[in-house]
């Protein structure tokens, strides 16, 4: 099987949240933030900026990763030193300023394309794979392993966890047999570093609050 280079978190979750070809969101805006908003923070973690103990994030290392994006996230963090919840933090930046940051990263590097439509009440914007099966493969990557019995990498375990978090996994884990879910949910619980199960955690408590909102 041909593979692509295997993208940032929060640009994988972000493609895995669209549909590949037409760039349809699949989840509401407030989850799709709040998912882009964890995967950013999970960068962090991944880069070894972060740390999350307790629902809390402690910065380890304050210089720039290199990545605009994540290093923007970093210096807000760094900016609002009191403010430690992750929870908060994944509320705050999912009000347009990770989908943004992710959006812009990925037109960057060519793989989405913004596309405007005007209508009878305003411009409605999108941003359309480039590739379709580049788009595709970050879902069909997690699959695949799953469906062999092979490991994921912590990144891909991370990915998985904020799908199920986000209610991704009705789309992209459809196809997965009750073996292949408990295959990734043992993987998860083995081999992914406690602080990143809990920002899956709390993703996934964000997520639940938001939908509670919305019911109220």
């Amino acid at each position: 099987m041909a593979t692509s280079p295997q993208l940032p978190l929060a640009d994988d979750l972000f493609l895995t949240a669209h549909d590949s070809v037409k760039g349809k969101c699949l989840l509401s805006p407030a989850t799709l933030g709040l998912g882009m908003a964890a995967a950013l923070i999970g960068e962090l973690v991944l880069w070894r900026r972060l740390d999350l103990v307790d629902g809390k994030i402690q910065i380890i290392d304050d210089r720039p990763t290199g990545d605009p994006a994540a290093t923007a996230v970093l210096d807000q963090l760094l900016r609002e030193g009191h403010h430690r919840a992750i929870r908060d933090w994944i509320s705050f930046l999912s009000h347009g300023v990770a989908v943004d940051l992710v959006e812009r990263r990925l037109s960057r590097a060519g793989l989405v394309q913004r596309q405007e439509k005007r209508g009878l009440f305003g411009s409605k914007v999108s941003f359309v794979p480039t590739d379709s099966m580049i788009a595709g493969w970050p879902a069909t990557r997690i699959r695949t392993f799953i469906g062999r019995g092979e490991m994921l990498d912590v990144p891909d375990l991370v990915l998985a966890g904020l799908i199920l978090a986000t209610g991704l996994d009705q789309h992209v884990f459809v196809t997965l047999d009750a073996r292949g879910r408990e295959q990734l949910f043992d993987q998860f619980r083995r081999r992914l570093p406690a602080m990143l199960q809990e920002l899956v955690s709390e993703t996934e408590a964000a997520v639940g609050d938001a939908v509670m909102a919305r019911r109220a």
